[in-house]
């Protein structure tokens, strides 16, 4: 049986592209606009794919490490897995993705894909990172004051 499951969420970014992604491709400072993220930290050792490594803490105090595994300057994506987490879940890879659709403004793409532990646990775990860790994390990349709708696809 087939455990997979998959989170897509994409939303409008009030912003030019070259700047959205220069928040976006600084790994390690994430918590300068994902407003769950109270603190983070790129460590100095790569994790175990050779990657960069930011060591997380979320506002409540669950601390989550994830290691940057693609980066593509050029078309604006990148991909991370995590290395720790409070999830419970296994394969976790996630990808962001920012594209231009005007002088002023962008699409941010934010999809992850991933086992839960317990199949029935899926749905809820594909709300959760929509809901409250993708979307809010879109909707901060706006420059204050706009809050553009945001989609999803799950």
């Amino acid at each position: 049986m087939d455990n997979h499951a998959k989170v897509i969420v994409k939303g409008n970014v009030a912003c030019p592209a070259a700047v959205v992604w220069g928040r976006v491709v600084a790994f390690g400072d994430i918590a300068q606009w994902h407003p769950l993220i109270s603190r983070s930290i790129q460590e100095n050792t790569p994790g175990p794919g050779g990657g960069a490594v930011r060591a997380l803490t979320t506002h409540d105090g669950a601390a989550i490490r994830e290691e940057l595994t693609a980066c593509d300057p050029a078309a604006r994506t990148l991909a991370y897995t995590f290395l720790t987490s409070p999830f419970t879940v296994t394969n976790y890879c996630a990808t962001m993705e920012v594209s231009e659709t005007g002088s002023a403004s962008c699409l941010v793409t934010w999809t992850a894909t991933f086992e839960p532990n317990d199949p029935a646990d899926g749905a809820r775990l594909r709300d959760l990172f929509a809901n409250e860790v993708f979307r809010p994390g879109i909707e901060a990349l706006n420059p204050v004051g706009v809050r553009p709708e945001t989609g999803t696809a799950s």
